[in-house]
């Protein structure tokens, strides 16, 4: 990661500057607007993509509210661990000592080192070249230096930058020559503090009692950032349910299924820290610090460790039969995913081979369906029934008499009279029996559904996991329809060669 001379022009070009080199108030107005450009003008050496929308969201929030004369609002972030919020945090210390009229900024992490740290690390930005070369140097009438406590004249005003450690005595800090206008809590609590009733409470009271009494009396900017550990004792799930707060707390896989920040870790390098931390035992780890969900992946009861492995072998064997099942949904921007499942068998076992979960109108849905049944060459689509489901057969009927589609059969499977949670369980058990197989392009997806899934909830995001729970179903109520139209090549089953089918598809 390193700032492109690409990513400098093109940063450059959206901020209107025409001569980085002369343009000075436009780089700084600029680098005052935008927390990319600030980044790329100061991490020169790990700047390369931006900021993801919920981080650039923050900031101007928290910008906006520095400018601000009077008042002391508070903020709780819960942020997942490994995705630079401790980096942002110290890029807003420098953004507020450059544009802002605040006088003292108090840093407070878990450990005065940690603390003292992050303020070196202030300073090393301040010091970087570039902000030199604009702003001038920071400390060419520093007072006081040391590793937690800075005070200096600068940008037409005197500040103080200082570091203290969860716990610790204020009277080290020079409080009566001005009270903090901005507390950074950073990691304050750790996770054994949390799990702790005792040393929870005893640091909650040392944050309300001691910490926040200390502030400026008409004007400071609170601003907490943590994760959701899962006990009682953890700050951030306190913050997070008091009315005095406005809390922005979110998990690094969002409800979609995608990363929150793509381009920094991807879906699948996080579902793999998840099967790690299952294998080891501690799943609650990850969703507590990379989910901040103090509740999510612990109810649903399912121990995603022990979900079979796909039989690489599969991969060179012709399937034996496969059908595609529909978990329909009206489309509505605002309303539930549609879910679309490719299953191969293989010896009486279904595969879940490919999956497609989106919002997708009648036709669309039926074009979809329609082009995996004929990527496999299965004769067999099912819908679930009942209401609306039922109209969807329908058109799936209209729609292949108009263009002539023959070969494909579409079916009906209705739930049985069966709760749909009950339902779910019981495919999920197979799945966990290897009953049910899932192709390794289609398992992160499915596993993240099952992270997320609440049996005690009747609104699950659970598309994925309703269409494993019919697979049997089908194989049940239409054996005759189950077989291929024709072999298949290993290549094909794998998905990566065309071939000639049966279905002439006017799509």
């Amino acid at each position: 990661m390193s700032t492109s001379p690409e990513a400098m022009e093109q940063l450059v070009a959206e901020a209107g500057i025409l001569d980085v080199a002369s343009d000075r108030a436009s780089i700084t107005e600029a680098a005052r607007q935008s927390l990319d450009f600030l980044a790329a003008l100061i991490l020169t050496d790990i700047y390369e993509y931006g900021y993801p929308p919920l981080f650039q969201a923050i900031w101007q929030l928290i910008c906006t509210e520095a400018m601000q004369p009077n008042g002391k609002p508070k903020y709780a972030f819960g942020i997942p661990r490994g995705f630079s919020k401790t980096l942002v945090l110290k890029l807003y210390v420098v953004w507020l000592v450059l544009f802002s009229d605040r006088r003292f900024i108090l840093v407070v992490c878990n450990t005065a080192k940690l603390a003292e740290n992050f303020l070196s690390d202030v300073a090393d930005m301040l010091n970087n070249l570039n902000i030199v070369n604009i702003f001038g140097r920071w400390d060419a009438t520093i007072e006081q230096d040391t590793l937690a406590f800075k005070k200096f004249a600068f940008r037409g005003r005197s500040i103080v930058l200082a570091a203290l450690g969860a716990g610790s005595s204020l009277r080290g800090l020079n409080l009566k020559f001005v009270r903090p206008d901005c507390v950074i809590m950073d990691d304050l609590q750790n996770r054994d503090q949390a799990s702790s009733p005792e040393l929870a409470k005893e640091l909650l009271i040392w944050m309300l009692g001691t910490l926040m009494k200390a502030c400026h009396p008409h004007r400071c900017i609170f601003i907490f950032v943590g994760n959701m550990y899962p006990f009682e004792g953890s700050i951030l799930r306190k913050l997070k349910l008091s009315p005095e707060w406005i809390s922005f707390i979110t998990g690094a896989i969002l409800a979609d299924g995608e990363s929150l920040w793509p381009e920094h870790r991807s879906t699948e390098d996080l579902l793999a820290e998840l099967r790690s931390d299952t294998d080891m035992g501690h799943p609650q780890i990850f969703y507590s610090e990379v989910m901040n969900d103090e509740e999510s992946g612990t109810v649903s009861g399912i121990d995603i460790s022990k979900i079979h492995t796909y039989p690489p072998e599969l991969e060179y064997l012709e399937a034996q039969g496969g059908f595609i099942i529909i978990d329909p949904s009206l489309g509505k921007k605002q309303g539930d995913d549609l879910g679309i499942g490719a299953f191969l068998i293989y010896d009486g076992i279904p595969v879940m081979r490919e999956c497609i979960t989106e919002k997708m109108d009648p036709g669309q849905t039926i074009r979809r369906a329609t082009m995996l049944a004929s990527k496999y060459n299965m004769q067999l689509i099912i819908c679930e029934g009942g209401a609306y489901q039922a109209t969807l057969i329908y058109w799936f009927d209209q729609v292949y008499t108009q263009l002539g589609i023959s070969g494909i059969n579409v079916g009906e499977i209705t739930t049985g009279n069966i709760q749909k949670n009950s339902r779910i369980i019981a495919g999920l058990k197979q799945l966990l029996t290897g009953k049910i197989y899932l192709h390794p392009t289609v398992r992160n997806a499915v596993i993240y559904q099952i992270t997320q899934w609440n049996p005690l909830k009747t609104r699950n995001k659970d598309e994925l996991l309703d269409l494993i729970a019919y697979a049997y179903k089908v194989i049940e109520l239409y054996p005759e329809w189950l077989p291929l139209l024709i072999s298949m090549d290993p290549e094909d089953t794998m998905g990566s060669a065309s071939h000639t089918h049966d279905l002439a598809l006017p799509f």
